[in-house]
């Protein structure tokens, strides 16, 4: 084998190799950003939260 044909079947082992990763990229990214938009806490303004007495007696 020559230099030529080690660089060609790099090259096409790397073209395999993201062929195959990019569906996988489109669906995890799919889920988290669906999860994101439809969690109910968004993380963006935290609410401070204060203990209140309880006046049971």
């Amino acid at each position: 084998m020559t230099l030529n044909d080690v660089s060609l079947l790099g090259k096409k082992i790397l073209v395999g190799v993201i062929i195959t990763l990019i569906p996988f990229v489109i669906i995890f990214g799919g889920l988290w950003l669906t999860q994101k938009l439809l969690s109910d806490n968004p993380k963006s303004a935290p609410a401070s939260t204060t203990p209140t007495k309880s006046t049971a007696s």
